[in-house]
């Protein structure tokens, strides 16, 4: 965490951006999160590293706000786990599948993009071509239209019957 955004932690549980010189809320905090970066918090007092209380303060604090991030069993088993499983199972396990999950939903989103382009691909080239605008084939001027040429109709001559029948 070489590059993360270091926050100082008044004792009034204020948080002080030290790059930007302004307090942060509990909601900026996590906007800076969801943007890539990482932050480092210290207490201001005693220069002691508290990101890992504070994170979970957050955390704790949206689900106040009715978020359900963490559901009542999963609570339960966490209490249940003592010791070395607990410390084993966050350091282990969720954390490699929580990567697991979100390596496969990014998988999951670029595939999903490309079936989109190919499928708007697929439309335009399923489209009949279109006839060129009269401003579009003159080169950008309207050409006048000349009447259209009538040509005659070829008819057949009448036939003459051979015999004339006279009323009688």
């Amino acid at each position: 965490m070489h590059n993360a955004l270091t926050i100082k932690r008044y004792g009034n549980r204020r948080l002080y951006d030290t790059e930007s010189g302004g307090y942060l809320t509990n909601q900026d905090v996590i906007d800076i999160i969801r943007q890539g970066r990482d932050i480092r918090v210290v207490d201001s007092r005693t220069g002691e590293d508290i990101t890992k209380m504070v994170l979970v303060n957050i955390i704790l604090e949206e689900e106040k706000l009715r978020r359900n991030l963490l559901p009542v069993s999963f609570l339960f088993q966490l209490i249940r786990l003592q010791g070395e499983t607990l410390q084993d199972f966050f350091q282990n396990y969720l954390t490699a599948s929580l990567e697991a999950y979100l390596k496969t939903r990014q998988e999951f989103d670029r595939r999903f993009r490309e079936w989109l382009d190919l499928g708007a691909a697929m439309t335009e080239f399923a489209k009949p071509p279109q006839p060129l605008d009269a401003t579009d084939a003159a080169g950008g001027a309207a050409p006048e239209r000349a009447a259209p040429r009538r040509t005659p109709r070829k008819t057949a001559p009448k036939r003459r019957s051979k015999s004339s029948s006279k009323p009688s």
